[in-house]
């Protein structure tokens, strides 16, 4: 991961003080793991994401997601099939694979309707000359747009996550789990069953 590049895109004090307001708050959660409900969840809950699936869900699962990246895509187009069993996915969205990554996200989250956006980038996808997403980069992003970047950039850190995808979701007894990477089906439907609405 490249993190340097994509913290170029942004005011590196902003940056600054959202890695420690998250770090600090990080002590229950770690990569791999379960752990109790903490601060970094609840500002993952209460952030910037775009939600795709079941209006209504009975499963939520966060993904951790860059535009740009195949493996991604091919998280996206599992995850669908369990859309119909209730599940709501809630994308967040950063900008680490490539040059035109902080720019596609900015474009999704600056959009008017952000899950149309992403579900455009990733029905395209390969359709550009950079090979990744099938949207084109935002140009300008707003302050808004460019300090929610940020904040997920630092969440997936303080997640312990150093790639995309990474997921995080919460069972029925509270547990915080965290994974890297595409689960094998079998796996992927467990964790989808296994996982519940957060509240707070």
């Amino acid at each position: 991961m490249n993190s340097s590049r994509f913290l170029s895109f942004w005011t590196p004090w902003t940056a600054l003080l959202a890695a420690v307001a998250l770090w600090t708050a990080m002590p229950n959660v770690a990569h791999g793991q379960a752990g109790a409900t903490s601060s970094p969840v609840l500002a993952l809950q209460q952030g910037r994401w775009v939600a795709e699936g079941n209006a209504h869900p009975k499963h939520v699962l966060y993904v951790f997601m860059d535009a740009n990246c195949p493996y991604c895509h091919r998280l996206w187009l599992a995850l669908k099939t369990y859309y119909h069993d209730g599940l709501q996915v809630r994308n967040v969205l950063v900008g680490i694979i490539s040059p035109s990554s902080p720019g596609k996200a900015a474009s999704v989250l600056g959009a008017r309707d952000p899950a149309a956006q992403l579900r455009i980038n990733e029905q395209r996808w390969g359709s550009r000359s950079d090979g990744g997403g099938g949207i084109a980069p935002l140009a300008l992003p707003s302050a808004q747009v460019m300090d929610a970047l940020t904040h997920n950039q630092m969440l997936m850190q303080a997640f312990g996550i150093s790639g995309t995808p990474g997921l995080v979701y919460i069972d029925v007894a509270g547990n915080v789990h965290v994974l890297a990477g595409v689960p094998a089906t079998p796996a992927l439907a467990e964790i989808v069953r296994s996982s519940v609405v957060p509240h707070y």
